[in-house]
């Protein structure tokens, strides 16, 4: 690939164009000239590019590109436009094999300014992190040892770990390890991006989400398929969507248990959507299912997910993860509006 006159060509074939950034700063985004599947080696190649252009920032939201860029020298806050660095990476560049691995808890600190990680115990097979936030909080990160793990994905799992634990205070102090495993820590088949255990202290992330090689290949068993669970906008990633959603498995065992939240809850969604309770909606597709149910069920699936349809703890959760991922720039559906609504009413934000 080659960049000429602001047009990334693929042999003959001109691949995408360099626009300007919305974010400003002289960063450029890359408009694509077709719908193309990002695979690893395509990443390698686009940045490769760039750096050979020249090109002074870069502001794209793909994990692979982001991952690539990052190992070719450019730096960047988490979520921001990437620059290219004027010296050397030191350790802010991802481990580029096993034995670098030490350095993976530098390059995820890196990008969590005020968060002290450090390496927890050694394993062949198993690296163990452990997170202090400059407020105390602290949680435990477990991936594989293998030099495709994306510091930046790990660091946004836990940007939105701790961000969830101060927003919800006591009621989010359940969770302390962030597992990520192949098959999210039940399932080898990759179909799971995420699975909590009630009670454990502990979610499951897959390794599709923190790996850029399993990544590229969950790339490709999904291509031409269209996902049942909501995606999150920019800045935000899929791993902070999966965080958010498989976090609130933690935060509902407080709903559940707390009977009159959880009917006013169900009331509050049921009314917005012009049934009785969100119990009703979620049964649109039994047989015999009044128009009402039906049609609530409906803008389930169009302002949230499909996967928020299957059952009341999952819908909720895929409510949160979009309330909680949610863009400054769009607003957010009716349903998603009133859900988060009413979260700030029945558990306000600490003052």
């Amino acid at each position: 690939m080659e960049v000429r006159d602001d047009v990334v060509w693929d042999g003959d074939q001109p691949f995408a164009t360099l626009i300007p950034s919305p974010r400003g700063g002289g960063a450029v985004s890359l408009r694509l000239a077709a719908p193309r599947l990002i695979e690893r080696h395509l990443a390698g190649a686009i940045v490769d590019a760039l750096s050979r252009a020249a090109v002074p920032v870069l502001d794209v939201g793909d994990e692979l590109l982001r991952d690539e860029a990052r190992r070719a020298g450019w730096a960047g806050a988490l979520r921001a436009p990437l620059a290219v660095s004027t010296g050397p990476t030191g350790p802010t560049g991802p481990p580029t094999g096993p034995a670098e691995a030490g350095d993976l808890a530098t390059a995820v600190q890196s990008v969590l300014p005020g968060t002290d990680v450090t390496r927890r115990g050694f394993s062949r097979s198993v690296l163990s992190l452990r997170a202090v936030s400059a407020d105390g909080l602290r949680l435990k990160v477990k991936v594989p040892d293998r030099p495709d793990v994306m510091p930046e994905q790990l660091a946004a799992a836990l940007d939105v770990a701790f961000a969830i634990r101060r927003r919800f205070g006591r009621m989010a102090s359940g969770v302390h390890t962030i597992s990520i495993d192949a098959g999210a820590g039940m399932f080898d088949s990759h179909s799971v991006a995420g699975s909590a255990q009630s009670g454990t202290g502990t979610f499951f992330l897959d390794v599709s989400l923190a790996c850029a090689g399993a990544m590229d290949d969950q790339r490709r068993r999904m291509a031409g398929r269209r996902g049942v669970s909501a995606t999150v906008p920019r800045p935000w990633f899929g791993i902070d969507g999966v965080v958010a959603h498989e976090y609130w498995h933690n935060l509902d065992t407080t709903v559940v248990a707390s009977p009159a939240v959880y009917l006013e809850l169900n009331r509050g969604l049921g009314a917005e959507l012009g049934v009785e309770t969100y119990e009703h909606a979620l049964r649109g597709r039994e047989a015999g299912a009044p128009p009402e149910w039906q049609a609530a069920l409906r803008r389930i699936v169009t302002e949230v997910s499909p996967y928020a349809t299957t059952n009341w703890r999952e819908s909720t959760a895929e409510l949160f993860k979009v309330w909680w991922c949610a863009s400054a720039d769009v607003p957010a559906p009716p349903l998603v509006a009133a859900f988060g609504a009413l979260i700030d009413r029945f558990y306000p934000p600490a003052a």
